[in-house]
């Protein structure tokens, strides 16, 4: 630092010989200083806040005062001054007052340094304001030092959060995963059970609404199992090329007898073009599936929702969009997160399942939205790389 700024042995050598001049007259300086400083009421207020501040950090003003003019500016003289800033870093000093405080000093002593009338104090009023640089340039050091390890110390934190949820979410997972299999089996025979005593029961009996909603509570069950089972041992997608049009439109075919979907209209763009996309057809459909019902779900009776497909030359892009309710920020920042829902009937693993199959795919999931405008999700996904025959496209289309 010392040679980019151009301080040099001999100026050094000035201000240890005027240091001996000026140093009886440097407690006027620390006075002058502090009563300037008080006048500003932040500093004020930071210099009282605890009881003897003012007392210590007049005397550590004086030794750094007397120590300008030492002479020795060396590595030791650089680790003093470090210490210097790491006590402004630790009483929380505004780096304005630092430099405000450096001004200060630069002009007393200049003034201090012009009225002694010695010879050649121009240069060493020149020497004084390279050290002051200098001085600076240490003291802001500490404070990068300081950010640098605060930076450190949130990144630590942030890291051990995202471990600490990782492991409790593995934990769910495993506990979700050990659920589902006890339940299913016991389901399944409870499911048996009951399409058993629907067949023997009339058709004008009573009971049989009430049996009726048993098997779709079992339903509504079955599929939550399902879905804890996928969300924690998801399987690797078995990719082939598929012309990504005729994907959806199977989609649309087997989605049309759902209610929330009856209900709605869905306006589709895109369905026929020639878009070739390696993928795993069962879980992609999954995917859409998920998407379209929750759009259905969000929109109201007669409401419109849009399923769109597009290309560029890398990726294929499959957007679900509707003019329901949206989601508020709390919710959107929380939609892939597992098991958070508003539903009242949902378990949360939708979103969550659909982004494991998208990324396991290489490509990426989204969501758009805004409350009272609808809700927007993009599903990108790579292009097939051109290398698959049209005779096996058609095969699987």
């Amino acid at each position: 630092m010392k040679r980019y700024v151009g301080f040099t042995d001999a100026e050094a050598d000035r201000l240890r010989a005027i240091g001996s001049v000026l140093r009886p007259r440097l407690p006027e300086v620390t006075q002058q200083f502090y009563a300037i400083l008080m006048e500003d009421q932040g500093a004020r207020e930071l210099l009282e806040a605890e009881p003897g501040r003012i007392k210590v950090l007049t005397e550590t003003l004086n030794r750094w005062l007397i120590g300008l003019f030492d002479g020795r500016y060396d590595d030791d003289y650089f680790n003093l001054r470090s210490r210097i800033g790491r006590t402004h870093v630790r009483v929380e000093l505004p780096q304005r007052y630092m430099f405000i405080a450096m001004s200060i000093v630069r002009q007393q002593l200049t003034s201090l340094i012009r009225a002694t009338g010695l010879p050649a104090v121009e240069e060493t009023s020149d020497a004084l304001d390279k050290l002051l640089d200098l001085e600076l340039a240490v003291m802001l050091e500490t404070y990068r030092e300081d950010l640098t390890a605060k930076i450190r110390l949130a990144e630590r934190e942030r890291m051990q959060a995202r471990l600490d949820e990782a492991h409790h979410m593995a934990s769910v997972g495993q506990l979700a995963a050990a659920l589902a299999h006890e339940i299913k089996n016991p389901l399944a025979g409870i499911s048996g059970a009951i399409q058993v005593i629907l067949q023997s029961t009339p058709r004008e009996h009573p009971h049989r609404e009430v049996l009726h909603e048993i098997m779709a509570q079992i339903d509504r069950l079955d599929a939550a199992v399902r879905d804890a089972l996928i969300y924690s041992r998801p399987k690797p997608p078995r990719r082939r090329p598929h012309p990504i049009g005729a994907v959806l439109k199977r989609v649309l075919n087997f989605l049309g007898e759902e209610p929330a979907i009856r209900d709605i209209h869905v306006k589709c763009s895109g369905l026929d073009a020639d878009i070739i996309a390696d993928v795993d057809e069962a879980q992609l459909q999954q995917v859409i599936s998920n998407l379209l019902l929750n759009a259905a779900h969000a929109s109201p009776p007669d409401g419109v929702v849009r399923l769109e497909l597009t290309e560029t030359d890398q990726w294929v892009r499959i957007t679900v969009s509707d003019d329901g309710h949206g989601m508020p920020p709390e919710v959107k920042s929380n939609a892939f997160e597992p098991f958070y829902t508003t539903k009242a009937k949902g378990t949360g693993l939708g979103l969550p399942i659909c982004k494991h199959i998208v990324v396991a795919h290489g490509g990426t999931i989204s969501v758009e939205s805004r409350q009272s405008e609808g809700t927007t999700v993009l599903v990108d996904l790579p292009k097939n790389d051109g290398a698959v025959s049209a005779d096996s496209v058609e095969a699987v289309a």
